[in-house]
């Protein structure tokens, strides 16, 4: 059943998390069980043509990538109530719905010791992050999170129901799990298989600084971030700290230096890097220590409600500590428009499976986030430019594809070999164009709609 603007269906559907831009669907359909999705689909077709139009469906989970419009040419699938999740402990495998958060996800699956490959927020949908290539605290030592996908079951644009996998018998199903595995995907996926990890001693933690000891911080984690453990991930960020918790108030309103670090194998491989920015500078705040799950996924200090964020990002070469002073100093003056500016480092990620974007294309990240109400759209584009001129001189070539908040289209997340077979397998499973294209792809078809799962 399609849901009108007057429903509380649809209300509910069409608040993103990322609220940088507004929804107004012709309707909605919330997609309570995967054998709806094709029922839906007819009703769409059903809608176009008694409307005369040309209608795109566009699916959504929790909306953090959502960027692009979504008006009245659109009917948005609101996959959020898909979020079941079973974990088998002994394969270490989590089926899940496409809906399901990493929060509902991690809860199941740390009862057994083990852990899904998470990014830095819980309420972050397992399936947008993951076919975006799934960036988190465990990549040093467990790889992206595109790596970790085993199978999507998924609608195509016709209605048909398929299983994407290696083994798959047909082609164009072997081809949609290479576009899974971190080139936004394609289709309608309804449910995911993955592989878990084992976590058997977890430390992580959030370190807060005043922006004053900047200089010496980041000297400090460049003589040291080469010298972690293997499995140590960490970033190093600026951030405009607002008059709120989980901040201390003698932060409140000022510039702070923020260091998130994480290991899954105990607390010694952090000791090189924890003792070398804390002997530069004594913190305001020090957690780290041992964490569950839940304690990991708030140590990147994430605002918990939806935020109207645009985001910008790239991955970094070996040179990034090189340019990390002039960097974060972008962000650290007074009047940036960048609340937030980090560097992660993701050195030596493994490659789990073949796919679009299954290994970290550089050692290092850049990203900063504005907020808009804060600063106007144009101020915000002018930090990123600013940023630019500094990470152009590390510039790895691509850009992280889920990392780019509030954008319509990332079209550089991807090569263009990769993102010339992407568009080509989308191509196949949507021949219609019926369903909007990731925004990894977006541009490609009719108005360059992205998937904002």
């Amino acid at each position: 059943m399609l849901l009108g603007s007057d429903s509380d269906g649809y209300r509910s559907a069409t608040r993103p998390h990322n609220s940088a831009t507004t929804q107004r669907p012709a309707a909605v359909a919330v997609i309570s069980e995967p054998a709806e999705i094709p029922d839906a689909l007819d009703a769409v077709s059903v809608l176009a043509r008694s409307s005369q139009a040309r209608l795109e469906v566009v699916p959504q989970a929790t909306g953090h990538g959502a960027g692009a419009v979504v008006d009245e040419r659109s009917v948005l699938f609101d996959t959020s109530p898909l979020s079941f999740v079973s974990i088998d402990p002994q394969d270490r495998v989590a089926t899940v719905g496409a809906g399901a958060t990493w929060a509902m996800v991690n809860a199941a699956a740390e009862r057994h010791g083990l852990s899904g490959l998470a990014g830095s927020a819980a309420s972050v949908s397992v399936s947008g992050y993951t076919f975006g290539g799934g960036i988190g605290w465990l990549v040093r030592r467990g790889g992206l999170a595109s790596g970790a996908l085993r199978r999507v079951h998924y609608v195509d644009g016709r209605g048909g129901l398929r299983i994407a996998a290696d083994d798959a018998v047909e082609q164009i199903d072997r081809d949609a799990i290479w576009s899974f595995r971190g080139a936004g995907g394609v289709g309608i996926a309804h449910t995911l298989e993955l592989d878990l990890v084992p976590v058997a001693d977890l430390h992580a933690g959030a370190l807060l600084w005043p922006g004053d000891a900047l200089a010496e911080l980041v000297a400090a984690w460049v003589d040291a971030v080469d010298g972690v453990g293997g499995g140590v991930s960490s970033s190093i960020a600026v951030l405009h700290v607002p008059p709120a918790p989980p901040f201390p108030e003698e932060l409140y309103g000022s510039v702070a230096v923020h260091l998130a670090i994480a290991d899954p194998d105990g607390p010694t491989g952090a000791v090189p890097l924890l003792d070398a920015m804390r002997a530069a500078a004594a913190p305001v705040v020090d957690d780290w220590g041992p964490k569950d799950a839940a304690g990991l996924a708030h140590i990147h200090l994430d605002p918990p409600e939806a935020v109207p964020a645009i985001g910008d990002a790239r991955w970094l070469d070996a040179t990034t500590p090189e340019i990390a002073q002039d960097l974060l100093s972008v962000a650290a003056a007074d009047a940036s428009p960048l609340i937030m500016m980090e560097i992660r480092h993701v050195a030596g990620a493994p490659t789990r499976r073949h796919g679009a974007v299954v290994s970290p294309p550089g050692r290092f990240i850049y990203h900063a986030v504005g907020a808009l109400g804060r600063s106007t759209r144009e101020q915000i584009g002018a930090g990123f430019a600013r940023a630019r001129t500094v990470w152009s001189a590390a510039d790895a070539g691509t850009t992280p594809g889920s990392w780019v908040e509030g954008a319509a289209a990332v079209p550089s997340a991807l090569a263009p070999d990769l993102r010339q077979r992407a568009r080509a397998i989308s191509d196949a499973v949507d021949p219609d164009h019926r369903i909007s294209r990731s925004r990894l792809l977006a541009g490609t078809v009719d108005r360059g709609r992205e998937n904002t799962t």
